[in-house]
Formats: structure tokens, sequence, C-alpha cells
């Protein structure tokens, strides 16, 4: 306790790191508790006793389960079997399609008897007996502006239709989640194109839950289905709910991990200069015979106080940063408006056992050569920096510098997922390396500008230069979380540059169509049977758009890689797309076929005549051959089937868009705004290269908790460079009693400060280059990733700004105090 009183300074530095660190442990196992337990209200199913759904998910022994990217639907007379079962007062079979409605983003079209599900009963009208009859619910009525008996327009995959408002319905509860027109339920199957298949199955009961789901299930044994009871109704009633929640575990792991090394080297380098800078106190203690087991007992205790302390104050903001962090996702659009947090004590509990160990463990690294050197050693160590490193120390760092590099090489030889985990583990055991073998970089860097330095500022570069030399321990502490902070950046944001330059280049130089027809809610096939027959057009190639699973084995372990689908006619490909075939021919690409992208078929090991086990988005399987390579797959997706096998594992079978090919003359877009209101005809440049928005979703994700994360390292930085400035007054004060003026005393620390800034910087360029040279290889081919300079100028002008003014305030702050008083002050 006395030590803590006597030196506040320092061990507010590490307070501050471990609080830090604790909070955003804890946000991050905050969303990750979430990701596992939470979720939304049902809407549409609350007055359903349980909904009956097909398991929308594919099990990974060992692992997660990956979720489905379409709804898996369960057979039509499935709804008997669940009605006969005993307990049922009734059974719901729910069937809908996408709808495009006049003013809304998104709607749907319900068979009128699934509106006993929420309960809804009209409340002005009558329900829809006819076909073209449609009752909305009472706050769609109000936004669309209509009442009973108006005519609405409807888009069914661009094809226009029109109903008759027969009723306007309400419910006690919220239906306004996703806008929902309901028609008859003879009318809704045929709108869904599968007439013998349901979404899900509603349940109506009025006795216990819990036994009437398990006598569901029992009497369905032949199916893989899931019965939700509770809140876990919305799980079948909005399908992103189970998606991103699979997604924030991922996230948030992924998050954890990378947080919880970087707090390690954060905490550890704090401690490492706290201790450092009690080098005179721990050696006078070991002269005095004090033990090597008391000094640790000494420093273990007042970590673990220190810490302790932070740790547990850190919990509650950390709380408060996972709600803005949902907050941020939810703009983004990965997380649903909606979605609630999990808030139990499992995550604050473990952040603050997580950052305890952690600090303790460096603590113990920190003093070990301070408690284990001979009392002798220790007092000229204390007065004398040691100018060399241990040999633990070094040879260490350079291990790790050889795994770093090791994992940059990763994507040369496993291209895809491999690829960017392969750079995670580079960045980081290249900034670890940079740690440890700091002091050596920043005594070699030093003496490189050294000349130049004292020949622009003869006093104060001379200062700074013998400065640095003397205390390059000291310095290397400061410089690790500066490189640590331009190497992350570096590699998560040009890594997402990289991959999404190579994607529209990809897809600006595949397309040699002339035109893209694209509709609001995809095409129906009557859509693309008019364009056929438009005068003009040469050549038409509809493409759907889904998303496929392949299993394979990567390192010996069972994986799931989830790939872009894109479903081609292959009758007049070559005139609208083209995909460079590098193997095999695309015009075989029909029936029972597949064609990989270059990427994928590495990854997979697979070569044309080999057969690949897929699972389609709706969970059916397929072991198509292998007709194909081709080497645009991240503008058009790593997997190409023929259009209709894909269409049929889709919810509507619709077309994403339609490429054309004319003779220019100009007919087509005036005959599909004619006929087809909604419908857009644009230019070949318009076309989105496959899944660039679901990439530009997860860039956002990804950005937010880089930022984060980056501001936890922000925070870091300014925090050890105050530590180790504002511990100098004595040694500022030494050199004004000597003569040295104060403007030469700031400037020799702007000299520092601008040696140690620009140390860190090309250090941390160094550091995230060869992963950056490896991703870019294992994804384009090319060994130049994409670095647009102004990201690279605001990545390294923030981190300067940050090491600059951490430097300039503690010095100026320092230097008000007379020489004579400061020389006076306690050590």
């Amino acid at each position: 306790m006395a030590s803590i009183r006597y030196r506040r300074g320092g061990f507010a530095g590490v307070f501050v790191a471990v609080l830090c660190a604790s909070a955003l442990l804890t946000a991050l196992g905050v969303l990750f508790e979430s990701g596992l337990r939470a979720g939304v209200e049902p809407q549409r199913y609350a007055g359903a006793t349980v909904v009956v759904a097909a398991r929308q998910a594919l099990p990974v022994a060992g692992d997660l389960d990956v979720p489905l990217a379409e709804r898996v639907p369960l057979p039509a007379d499935a709804v008997a079997r669940v009605a006969a079962v005993p307990g049922v007062d009734r059974a719901v079979g729910e069937v809908s399609a996408p709808v495009v409605l006049p003013g809304e983003p998104a709607a749907r079209a319900y068979g009128w008897g699934s509106a006993a599900l929420a309960p809804l009963e009209v409340r002005e009208g009558v329900a829809p007996a006819r076909p073209r009859d449609a009752v909305l619910d009472a706050a769609l009525a109000d936004r669309l502006g209509v009442r009973v008996g108006d005519r609405l327009p409807v888009a069914l995959g661009g094809e226009p239709r029109e109903y008759t408002v027969t009723g306007v319905a309400a419910g006690p509860g919220d239906t306004g989640r996703q806008a929902a027109l309901y028609v008859t339920d003879e009318e809704a199957r045929a709108l869904s194109g599968r007439p013998d298949q349901v979404d899900v199955i509603g349940v109506l009961a009025g006795g216990g839950v819990d036994g009437l789901a398990a006598r569901i299930g029992a009497a369905l044994p032949d199916l893989d289905v899931e019965v939700h009871t509770g809140d876990r109704r919305a799980d079948a009633e909005f399908l992103d709910v189970g998606r991103v929640r699979a997604e924030l575990v991922v996230l948030s792991l992924s998050f954890a991990g990378t947080t919880l090394m970087i707090s390690v080297l954060v905490v550890a380098g704090t401690l490492g200069l706290s201790v450092q800078q009690r080098r005179r106190e721990l050696a006078l203690l070991r002269a005095i015979v004090a033990t090597p087991r008391q000094v640790h007992r000494l420093v273990g205790a007042e970590v673990l106080l220190v810490a302790g302390t932070a740790a547990v104050l850190g919990a509650l903001p950390g709380i408060g940063v996972a709600h803005l962090m949902r907050d941020a996702f939810a703009s983004a659009g990965m997380l649903p408006p909606d979605f609630g947090l999990v808030t139990g004590p499992v995550p604050p509990v473990a952040a603050v056992l997580l950052v305890l160990v952690t600090a303790r463990v460096a603590a113990w690294v920190a003093v070990r050569r301070a408690a284990s050197a001979p009392p002798v050693e220790a007092l000229r160590d204390a007065a004398v920096e040691p100018p060399r490193l241990g040999a633990v120390r070094a040879v260490s760092g350079w291990v790790f510098a050889a795994l770093g590099a090791g994992a940059a090489l990763v994507p040369l030889f496993l291209p895809g997922e491999q690829a960017l985990a392969g750079a995670g583990a580079s960045v980081i055991c290249l900034v670890v390396a940079a740690g440890l073998l700091g002091p050596r970089l920043v005594t070699g860097a030093t003496r490189l500008v050294a000349g130049p330095l004292r020949r622009l500022s003869p006093v104060g570069g001379h200062l700074a230069v013998e400065g640095v030399l003397s205390n390059a321990r000291r310095l290397a502490a400061v410089v690790t979380p500066m490189v640590l902070a331009v190497a992350m950046a570096s590699v998560q944001l040009f890594t997402q540059t990289t991959v999404r330059a190579a994607a529209e280049e990809q897809a600006s130089g595949g397309v040699v169509a002339d035109v893209v027809v694209t509709g609001p809610a995809g095409l129906a096939p009557g859509v693309t049977e008019a364009i056929r027959r438009v005068p003009g057009v040469e050549a038409v190639t509809p493409v759907v758009r889904g998303q496929a699973f392949v299993r394979h084995l990567a390192l010996g372990e069972e994986q799931v890689s989830a790939y872009a689908v894109q479903g081609l006619v292959a009758d007049g490909l070559d005139r609208t797309l083209d995909l460079r075939t590098t193997a095999g021919d695309l015009a075989r690409l029909t029936g029972d076929a597949v064609a990989l992208s270059e990427q994928a078929a590495g990854a997979l090991g697979l070569g044309v005549g080999d057969r690949v086990d897929l699972v389609l988005g709706d969970g059916a399987a397929a072991r198509p051959e292998v007709v194909a390579i081709y080497g645009r797959g991240l503008g058009f997706g790593d997997v190409a089937l023929p259009r209709d096998v894909l269409a049929a594992h889709t919810p509507t079978g619709f077309d994403h868009s339609v490429l054309v090919r004319t003779d220019g003359s100009g007919a087509l877009a005036a005959a599909v705004a004619e006929r087809f209101p909604g419908v857009v005809v644009q230019d070949r440049a318009a076309l989105d290269a496959a899944g660039q928005e679901q990439r530009d979703t997860q860039s956002w994700i990804s950005l937010i908790a880089l930022l984060v994360v980056l501001g936890y390292l922000a925070i870091s930085v300014v925090n050890t460079l105050v530590m180790a400035t504002a511990e100098r007054s004595r040694e500022f004060a030494l050199l004004r009693l000597v003569g040295t003026r104060r403007r030469q005393v700031v400037r020799m620390t702007r000299v520092e400060a601008l040696l140690v800034v620009g140390i860190a910087i090309v250090v941390g360029t160094a550091a995230a280059l060869p992963a950056l040279v490896g991703v870019s290889i294992g994804l384009t081919g090319s060994p130049v990733p994409s670095a647009p300079p102004l990201l690279y100028l605001a990545i390294t002008g923030t981190v300067a700004v940050l090491g600059l003014a951490a430097i300039g305030v503690p010095t100026r702050v320092a230097l008000r105090a007379r020489p004579v008083d400061a020389i006076g002050a306690r050590d």
C-alpha cells in the first residue's frame, strides 16, 4: 500500500491499461453471450403455441452449426400429421412469397389462414375470398393510404398484378417489422410456386407447451425439424435472427481473441515500463537483503490490488460499450434494430479473471530480471541501462519473426479463408517480435539517422540521439503499442480494399453484355421470356444468386466453407459473360455439373472431372461433376451451377438479374418500362460484384469492431507515452541546471517524439506488409495489395498526432516546475 501511494503516477498508467482491457473484453463477452441466447420477440407468430420449422443450420462436428442462407421448406402433408398430435387444436401451414408494394422496401404475401397465428382479426371489411382479394394489416394500410374497396398494385418478380382491398386487420401485438399482404390460401400457394411445400407449421393449442413440443417432434421422425416455443418462435419467423446470432458469436470470438492478445501486449508493456522506472528502488531492496521471492510478492501484490480494482471498475462501462457496438452493428445492417442483448454475470467475471491473470503473469516477467539478479548487478543495472538484450528475449524475438514470416506465406499454399487467418497470425507474430527486439530496432534506427538529426538541430538533435540510445528499453515499450496500431489497422483495412478492388475489376471485365435488367424482388421467368422476344435482343443470360456450403478437410479437421453461387444458362453465355475459363468448358454447365473458381478449386483440392459435395442454401445435398475452372471468382462467385438447378433451391426461383446482348437499337428499355413497372434496365457497369453488398456489410461490421480495438490502442499509446515522459521531470531539471535552455529541452523531446513515431510507423508498416502481400497473392494472384494512399496517411497521421501530443503535453507540464524544486523531487 505504501508503494502504491508513493508511485501513484506509474500505477495510474497500469490502472488505465487494465481498466480499458477489462471494459473491451466485457463488451465482447456480452456480445458473445447474446449471440448464444438473445433474440427478438415473435410478431406474426405471437399467438401460436408452438412453431414447427425445418432445421435452418448445417451441423459441423466439434464446431458451431452453420446457418443456411435460404428457408428450408417442409412437405405440405406434415401439416396433417402435426394436426393429429394429441393436444393440438389446430395446425396451420404457412406459405408466402415476396412481393413489391408501392413505397415499401420489403413485403410478403401470406395465406389468410396463417393470420390466426398472430392473431389478426378483420376490423374493417371482410376476409379475402377470391384470388385477387387482399387484406392488409392496419399499420400497412395507414402507410399506403388505402381503404377497403381500393385497388392495390402489386408486383411479383416484376410482373404487375392488382388486388382489391377487402379488409383491414389488426391484432393485439406488433406486426410491423415486415409489411404483410394477406390473400387466400390458394392464391398464396400459387404465388409461392411451391404448392406441395410450406414454410412453417404454426400450432394453436391450449395445453402445456413442453409436453406438446416433444409429442410433435416425435410425430415427425423422418423430418429434421425444430420445435420452437417462447421467444424462440421468432427464429422461425425471422431467419435473420438465427443467422446474426451465429455471426455475432463468430465475430465476438474472433475479436475477443485479438483483443486478448493485444491486451497482453499492452498490459505487459505498461507493467514493464512501470517496473523499469523502479529499477533503483528494487535494486536497493535487493541490496538490503530482500530475497527474489519477496520482490516478486511485493510487485505481485501491488499489481493484483491495482489491476483488480481497475478490472472490476472496467466491467460496468464494458456493458455500455457492448450496447454502443450493438447499435453500430444494427446501423450497419448486421443486427435487426430490435435485437436485444443479454447482460449476465459471466462476461464481466470472465473479463476480470482474464485481465488479472494477464497482469499477474506480465508482472512476474517484468520483475524477473530485477528480482533474480545479484544485488551488486541490480544496482549497476539501475544506474545504467543494460546495453544488451538477454539471450532468451533475443531468441524469442527472432522465433516470432520467423513465425510471422511463415504465416504470411500461408495464402500461397492454402488460398481462401486460410489466407485471412494467416494474415492475422502473421501481423500478431511480427508485432510480438518487434516488441521483443524493440531495443535493437530503436538503437539501429537511431544510429541510422543520428548524423542528419545532429546537423538539423545541433543541441536538441544531439541530446535526443544520446537520450534515445541510452534509454532504448524504455522507448521500445513506448513504440510497441504504436506499431500494433499501425499494423492492425493496415492489415484489416487494406485486406478489405484489396478484395473489393479485385472483385470490382473482375465484375467490370467479365460482363460483356450490353445491359443488365434487375428488379427490386427478382425477376419472374415471364419477365425473362418477354425480354427474349424484344426486337434487337441477340442473347439473354438469366442469373440466379445463392449460397452453397462445402464440407472439406483443412489441416486435418472437417470444415464447412460457404461460397457465393451463381446459376447460369450455358447457351449463349459466351456472348454475355466472360468468367475467364482456365480449365474445362463452361458450355458443359448443364444438368449434373458445376464450375468452380480457381480459389475454390485450390482450397478444396479439386479439378475438372472431380465431384464436389455441395449443400445448397435450402439444405438440399448435391454431388455434381466439376466441368470447368474459372478465374473471376471474386467478381461472380466461387461456384457456378446450371440456372434451373439453383433456382429450384431458392425461395422464389426468380432471377437476380438478366444479362442482355442487343444490337444497340435501344428498344429494350422502352419495352420493359412499358410492361413491367419497377424493373430497371441499366448499363453493364451497374452489375454489382457477386456478394458485394454482403461484403460491404461485413466490411462495415469489421470496421466498427476494429475502431473499438483501435480506440483501446489509442488510449494505450497515449497512456504509455505520458507515463514515459512524466517520469523524466528530474532529467529535464538536470539538463536545465547544467545550462540547457527550456526551448532546447522542448526541441529535444520533439526530435525524440518524431524519431519514436517514425520508427513505429516504419516497423508497423513492415509488420503489415508480408501479410498484405500474402493475402493479395492468395486472393488475386497479384503481389501488390490495394492500399489507398489517403487511407494510409489517415492511419499514420492519427498515430503521429497521438504520439506527438502525448509526449509534448507532459513535457510542457514537467517544465513548469523550477529546476531546483524538480531535481529534489522524490525518486
